[in-house]
């Protein structure tokens, strides 16, 4: 029997912008993400214990006076604690909504990590976790929707996880380029801000030993509106999503590689929009000394499978064919 869907506690609404996760009437339980009209607060329901309380436990752990140097370091790549809500034997979260200073806020989701389940998964979870989306066993990461907002045609374009898993891990890096405008913008100053992010939630993630993080999310946010204005870039790069795991046997290494590669796929993003910009081949791309400060060597030679036509000529929403978004 399916659940009932429950009543709205007052003053919300189903959280606005929301690409992935439980999406409120649409999950298996039917509840989903919520933001308060008046504060735009977003609240986000316990579920699965041992699951919910654990990550609740994660936020005071986090945001207590008490914690360690290398977890407050992690702190900017947090939504802000704001306290829980208790309506009709829910417990909510309140969180930071940290798109509601945004305009036009473009939104993607991204899973990081090889493995995305913990050690209490039975063996039937687990095939289920890694039939989902297996290039990420190899990747390790994988992209869960993302919403754009196009400005010409005064619309958002949102692509589900269905779409966003139906991409090999060579198109993967035109669902990048697709979040950010390519080809009929230029994104290169919003890449270039989200990987000083990437970089600095890498070092951080290097620096901890006290988590171990599976499965996580990071939520990456630019304001389409300042598109125009190279030197009023907003982006924002934050952890929104955490299996967390107290019990550490080994060092958290999995969502430092997921960044790194993370960080990979966004350079080769700067690649294609300098190719598409210049109408130049791959190799003529490659060969450009300012383009190569860019991109590592694994780029470069990732780039002659990546692309193999001329970037002026390829319409990046091609790739997306049969795979359209819904329009609102």
């Amino acid at each position: 029997m399916d659940s009932v869907t429950p009543q709205l506690p007052p003053d919300t609404q189903p959280l606005a912008h929301q690409v992935a996760g439980h999406f409120y009437g649409r999950s298996k339980t039917k509840f989903g993400l919520l933001q308060r009209c008046s504060t735009g607060d977003v609240l986000k329901p316990l579920l699965n214990p041992p699951r919910g309380p654990r990550e609740h436990q994660f936020y005071l752990d986090m945001f207590s006076d008490e914690i360690s140097n290398e977890l407050r370091a992690l702190r900017p790549f947090l939504p802000k604690l704001l306290g829980t809500y208790q309506f009709d034997s829910m417990t909510y979260l309140v969180l930071e909504n940290i798109v509601r200073s945004y305009e036009y806020p473009c939104v993607i989701d991204i899973k990081l990590g090889r493995v995305t389940y913990d050690c209490e998964a039975t063996p039937e979870k687990i095939e289920r976790q890694i039939g989902k989306f297996q290039p990420a066993t190899e990747i390790g990461f994988q992209l869960l929707g993302w919403k754009t907002y196009r400005r010409l045609d005064n619309m958002y374009i949102y692509h589900d996880k269905r779409c966003a898993r139906s991409l090999n891990k060579e198109e993967l890096l035109y669902g990048f380029a697709h979040f950010f405008g390519a080809p009929e913008n230029d994104h290169r100053p919003f890449v270039r801000a989200v990987l000083e992010r990437a970089v600095a939630l890498e070092r951080t993630m290097s620096q901890q030993f006290e988590f171990v993080f599976i499965a996580s999310s990071i939520l990456i946010v630019y304001d389409s509106v300042h598109r125009e204005n190279s030197d009023d870039v907003k982006v924002d790069t934050r952890k929104f999503e955490y299996t967390v795991d107290y019990n550490l046997e080994e060092q958290q290494k999995k969502p430092q590689a997921a960044c790194e590669l993370l960080r990979y796929d966004l350079k080769m993003c700067l690649l294609a929009s300098d190719c598409c910009k210049l109408g130049h081949t791959p190799k003529e791309c490659i060969s450009n000394d300012k383009l190569r400060e860019f991109v590592p060597d694994e780029c470069r030679r990732l780039a002659y499978t990546f692309f193999e036509c001329k970037r002026s000529t390829i319409d990046m929403r091609a790739r997306f064919r049969g795979r359209k978004g819904e329009i609102y």
